[in-house]
């Protein structure tokens, strides 16, 4: 056995069944180990497209996604990505091929210091030069990525390195997680626990590793059996996210919040007491830098922070015996973010038939899904992003089965993931969002798409234009000076769908909403639907 094989073997035994990849000379002898392997090798059209299809596939399915490239221009076309996934808290492996160690200094082929370059984008970034626990070393790379705050690791492996014979595991993967993995301290839990009980109103803030679409079976607990409302910030729009409707009323309403790994950030107002007056704050997360911030931020007023896995310690809240309380504040924080502008709920009127708004195509998405068994749903950012998620029917279902492009406010990466997310839920259709300038991003992934013989939709919100950009520009400088954020409807991403292989449709009137969407929504298969719609700014309050 070679190191390339117990590459293989490990992914397999982490419970990862896809790898997505683009090839490459320095890794093919990783793609030759798979061969006689039940693992697939989702081959993409850009490296970039590799890393948010396995993103896709973390967030969606509870194991560790794998993307794997090629070195120099491989490992930089891959690196895109990786802000919005590190912030976005996204548990991946990024394993790249590198210049033989053999070549080292002598100006090798794709020769480049990789770890230097990543360092700052993933949790950890290692060049194993050498067989020795190599095993062991992946092993705790994909145990990593899932532990504590989760996010992307790098590992660099040189070609001349997968070649040498495999070493034997030093240690299982159970043993791994427990050095690896921290449960909360008996003391720290008692003191959460009766702060919960001491607070009239409280609420629980996380980040994007407790976001319900990752930690739904932990939230539910809390919020049905002991009436307690939980909220991810995970929106780059911060406080005026499209999905959390009246949240700054939510948090201002609140007498007692804890913060579970969630950095004081701009998303919380930087924790501002305007934006959070709540008098008594705890604060548990993964890294004591947050800890220490967090008692900065809020002076006298936390009175507990201690730093420990944060989805044990929701598996440890939902399982703790509370003090029994009225369902009243819940459901009053559940109707505030409920509420949505009145752009989004208003029904178009009969003088504005003609038109395409961002909100009819969301009514019309309303009318063709099965409210007993939604779709997954994808949304990139934007301005047509943000009325898609403020247009989401049944927020509180919608939260758990819902992917959104995190904090970052990166775009693009809504394609790719829809792919990662449909490998993991073969079983059920996926719906992606995105805007004509999103779209362009990873187009040419539609023909990964097709041939995975997946069944997604792709619905192209068409403005002909940067609409965010637009709308800034409008803003700030004045109507007068908008200019050079435009595309144009000449570009048929229907007609280009078609050149891949898939279904395309094009929607230029209201009443072709729906019927689209039935069509695509009832097939297996791959569709896009490109809608002509007019361009309008985010709905806000």
């Amino acid at each position: 056995m070679h190191v390339a094989d117990q590459i293989i073997d490990t992914i397999l035994e982490a419970g990862t069944d896809t790898v997505f990849s683009l090839s490459g000379n320095q890794i093919m002898k990783i793609y030759d180990a798979a061969f006689d392997k039940d693992i697939r090798i989702i081959h993409t059209r850009h490296e970039a497209g590799a890393v948010f299809m396995a993103d896709g596939y973390a967030r969606s399915s509870h194991r560790t996604g794998v993307a794997l490239c090629t070195a120099g221009p491989g490992f930089t076309n891959a690196l895109g990505p990786l802000f919005s996934l590190k912030l976005s808290e996204s548990p991946i492996v990024l394993i790249t091929g590198d210049s033989p160690v053999a070549d080292d200094a002598r100006g090798g082929f794709q020769e480049l210091d990789q770890t230097a370059i990543s360092a700052e984008l993933v949790k950890e970034t290692w060049r194993l030069t050498n067989s020795t626990n190599i095993g062991s070393v992946i092993r705790e790379a994909i145990i990593l990525a899932r532990s504590g705050r989760h996010g992307p690791v790098h590992l660099a492996i040189p070609e001349d390195v997968l070649t040498e014979p495999a070493q034997p595991f030093l240690f299982s993967f159970d043993d791994m997680t427990d050095r690896i993995g921290y449960s909360i301290a008996a003391t720290d839990l008692t003191a959460i626990t009766r702060a919960l009980d001491s607070f009239d109103k409280p609420l629980i803030v996380t980040g994007a590793t407790i976001a319900p679409n990752r930690c739904h079976d932990m939230i539910k607990p809390l919020s049905e059996t002991h009436h307690i409302p939980v909220i991810s910030l995970t929106s780059p729009r911060g406080l005026r996210d499209p999905m959390q409707g009246k949240l700054q009323d939510v948090l201002k309403s609140a007498d007692g919040i804890i913060l579970m790994d969630k950095d004081p950030d701009f998303s919380l107002g930087f924790g501002s007491p305007e934006i959070m007056p709540a008098s008594r704050l705890v604060v548990c997360a993964a890294q004591s830098e947050t800890v220490s911030l967090c008692n900065q931020v809020f002076h006298g007023n936390m009175i507990w922070g201690c730093s420990a896995d944060p989805m044990q310690t929701m598996k440890a809240l939902s399982q703790a015996s509370l003090r029994r309380r009225s369902s009243a504040w819940k459901k009053s924080v559940e109707t505030l973010l409920a509420k949505r502008p009145d752009a989004v709920t208003i029904k178009d009127k009969s003088a504005q038939i003609t038109q395409i708004t961002p909100a009819r195509i969301m009514q019309g998405f309303a009318n063709c899904i099965d409210p007993n068994k939604p779709p997954l749903v994808v949304c990139d950012g934007g301005e047509f992003g943000q009325w898609v998620q403020a247009g989401l029917p049944d927020p509180k279902v919608m939260a758990a089965r819902t992917y959104t492009n995190g904090i970052s406010g990166g775009i693009g990466g809504a394609l790719p993931q829809a792919i990662g997310i449909a490998i993991a839920n073969p079983d059920q259709h996926v719906v992606a969002f995105m805007g004509d300038g999103s779209a362009g991003f990873n187009l040419p992934e539609i023909e990964t798409a097709r041939r995975a013989n997946l069944s997604i939709t792709f619905i192209i919100g068409n403005d002909y234009r940067w609409g965010a950009e637009v709308e800034i520009q409008k803003n700030r400088y004045g109507e007068d000076r908008v200019h050079s954020c435009d595309l144009d409807a000449e570009t048929r991403y229907d007609l280009i769908a078609e050149g891949f292989g898939v279904n395309g449709k094009l929607v230029t009137a209201p009443d072709q909403i729906e019927s689209a969407m039935q069509e695509a929504f009832s097939s297996h298969g791959v569709s896009v639907i490109n809608i002509l719609m007019t361009g309008m700014a985010a709905p806000s309050f």
